[in-house]
């Protein structure tokens, strides 16, 4: 599939609540609620919001409320269908939204718009348990873009989030094998560094 979607991105504190409840469940019970294509929550080690609170790991009276991002990729009827509840879930948090080119399936070499800009980003989404020819999806797509001479590849790994149409979140005494993952890759967007013929069928991009 090659469709238009959109990235709905919220940041907010990891101690927030909204109706009794933390944002971050709210949001990610959300978004398993309506067909989200994958969505995927981070967890910072420092970092400040509106009010320009600085929260870090490095302090047990800061630690308390670190920052949290949740991110939902999604054809545009899905996202379009949980905007405004994610607004109202997550006050005073920032919300944003960015075009997205959704992709899956069986993935043919694809083209970047002329009028695209000086670069482009690339993030594909997937669970950790994912593999590619019996390597771990992660360590493939970085290998793959290190080799496409791609600048810069970071792979991230989620501590909720929905990988293959399931709600995955992180539990004790688990592996956590299928939580979410994405890999985020930057680079130039003329010349042929992102044409990969054999790309894996769980990535999604942007």
């Amino acid at each position: 599939m090659n469709a238009d979607g959109i990235k709905l991105t919220s940041y907010f504190g990891e101690r927030n609540r909204v109706n009794g409840a933390f944002v971050a469940d709210a949001l990610l019970d959300l978004y398993s609620r309506h067909d989200i294509a994958a969505s995927i929550m981070l967890r910072g080690i420092r970092g400040f919001g509106l009010n320009h609170h600085l929260r870090t790991n490095s302090s047990l009276s800061l630690s308390e409320n670190l920052p949290l991002t949740a991110i939902a990729v999604g054809a545009r009827p899905n996202i379009e269908a949980v905007l405004n509840q994610t607004l109202d879930l997550n006050q005073p948090g920032l919300v944003t939204l960015e075009r997205a080119r959704l992709l899956s399936g069986k993935i043919e070499p694809i083209g970047i718009e002329e009028n695209a800009g000086e670069a482009t980003k690339l993030t594909a989404y997937f669970s950790r348990r994912d593999s590619v020819y019996m390597v771990p999806a992660f360590e493939e797509i970085c290998e793959l873009l290190y080799r496409r001479g791609i600048p810069g590849a970071t792979a991230l790994l989620g501590v909720d989030g929905i990988a293959h149409g399931r709600r995955q979140r992180t539990r004790f005494f688990s592996r956590n094998a299928d939580l979410p993952m994405m890999v985020v890759a930057v680079g130039p967007a003329t010349g042929s560094a992102w044409c990969f013929p054999n790309w894996p069928a769980c990535c999604g991009t942007r």
